[in-house]
């Protein structure tokens, strides 16, 4: 019985390793990742199509709504797909259980008391971290290329080219994540979609403020005509302006914005650190019910004051 659980062990051991170098590697191919993405990114765009034309208006995202447990999954998978699309729904659910659940066993095993061993689960969120980071860095890397492809744009259709080909030559020039959502946008026109339908799928893939006035601007256009080539100008210039007094306001707040953190992780960091040391110390905590009412006040106010200094240092630019 010892031998297959030192096996077991083994296992959860080698595939968190694997999912660990999955997670955290930097040498993955950008033309395999972004090939990946425009494949996840057409899917989507076509099954929104389709429950357009079922439906008679609105996206899967609003059909699938009906089932209880769905729109976690879209949730999940939109996070993902924002985070660089390297790992698919079912491979991040077995990396969390893996983590999770090995590092309960190591602990279990090592102290043979399941209450000390329950800290140990937390290495099973450690892919949601890494998603939420990687997918704020990513969209923040697109917002920073944004007045770039717009100049581009701009220079191509002043040039004598369609919009279209605008997002093509943005899609051949700039690098992810701008140049691969573009190339996609131009695709899927390419097969036959609406333009303003090919933004709209945009703006449900990436999470940016600035896009709604880009297809505004598309759809005015279209309408009523005009020239899009100085609008688009314009709004290039805006949007870099604005970028730089963001950029200089975030760096201002930045030591508040630590500050907070530094604290909030405090107390949770030295409750974990007690319970392993000295967890007779803690226990009544665990015990009594008084306890979980202090415990829990405790953890509200740490995160009401993590969130009161976060909108202290959050300036809107």
């Amino acid at each position: 019985m010892q031998f297959m659980a030192f096996v077991l062990y083994f296992v959860a051991a080698l595939l968190a390793l694997e999912g660990l170098a999955a997670l955290f590697s930097k040498r993955a191919d950008p033309a395999r990742v972004r090939n990946r993405l425009t494949r996840l990114a057409t899917r989507i765009s076509h099954a929104d199509s389709q429950a357009e034309v079922k439906s008679g208006g609105g996206s899967i995202l609003r059909r699938r709504r009906g089932l209880h447990w769905m729109p976690i999954l879209l949730k999940l998978e939109l996070l993902l797909y924002r985070a660089g699309g390297t790992l698919g729904v079912r491979q991040f659910f077995s990396i969390s259980l893996v983590l999770g659940a090995g590092g309960f066993l190591a602990v279990f095993t090592l102290t043979g008391d399941p209450w000390r061993a329950i800290p140990a689960l937390l290495p099973g969120f450690l892919p949601l971290v890494w998603a939420r980071r990687k997918a704020n860095q990513r969209m923040r890397t697109f917002d920073e290329q944004l007045p770039d492809s717009l100049s581009l744009i701009t220079r191509s259709m002043r040039s004598g080219h369609s919009l279209v080909a605008g997002f093509q030559l943005v899609g051949e020039e700039l690098s992810d994540p701008i140049g691969t959502e573009f190339a996609i946008v131009a695709e899927e026109v390419r097969l036959g979609l609406e333009v303003r339908e090919g933004l709209a799928n945009l703006m449900n893939r990436v999470e940016n403020p600035d896009l709604p006035y880009l297809t505004t601007a598309v759809v005015i256009q279209r309408q009523t005509g005009g020239n899009l080539a100085e609008l688009l100008d314009r709004l290039s210039t805006l949007l870099r302006e604005r970028g730089q007094f963001a950029g200089r306001v975030r760096a201002m707040t930045a030591q508040g914005r630590g500050a907070a953190t530094f604290l909030a992780c405090w107390m949770p960091l030295i409750i974990v650190v007690i319970w392993l040391m000295a967890p007779d110390y803690i226990m009544p905590l665990i015990e009594n019910t008084w306890g979980h009412i202090v415990l829990g006040g405790a953890f509200a106010i740490d995160l009401l004051a993590y969130y009161m200094a976060l909108q202290i240092a959050d300036v809107e630019a």
